[in-house]
């Protein structure tokens, strides 16, 4: 009953499912690790993300605390200058006055000169 075409057709067969079992599990194999490289190399990406996510925030920050120190050191900086303002109209005004004063100083000792002269052509 065993026939020999049927004993190499069942043997023939008999191996083909296990080559492509093995070839399956293998290809499955494959695609699992592609899959987990992948879902690696994409949770590397977030980190990296992440980190300059952290970094640029950092950064930021510290620009923001400078530009408002910059901000109260120009408010200051205006505020010493408004404060200042008047006094620096006082002392315009103070120079002006001492201009006036030296050229009617000035006017006095021409004056006297002449003064001065005409008494001396008096006494001669």
């Amino acid at each position: 009953m065993s026939n020999p075409q049927n004993t190499a057709f069942n043997s023939e067969h008999s191996s083909k499912p296990e080559s492509i079992d093995a070839a399956s599990r293998q290809a499955f194999d494959s695609v699992s690790q592609y899959l987990q490289a992948e879902l690696e190399a994409s949770g590397g990406d977030l980190s990296l993300l992440a980190k300059l996510n952290d970094t640029s925030i950092a950064k930021y920050e510290g620009l923001s605390r400078q530009a408002q120190d910059m901000l109260a050191h120009a408010y200051k900086i205006k505020q010493t200058y408004n404060e200042m303002e008047a006094q620096m109209v006082a002392v315009d005004n103070l120079v002006e006055s001492i201009n006036n004063l030296e050229k009617v100083t000035r006017e006095l000792d021409k004056y006297s000169l002449q003064l001065e002269a005409k008494f001396q052509k008096l006494l001669d």
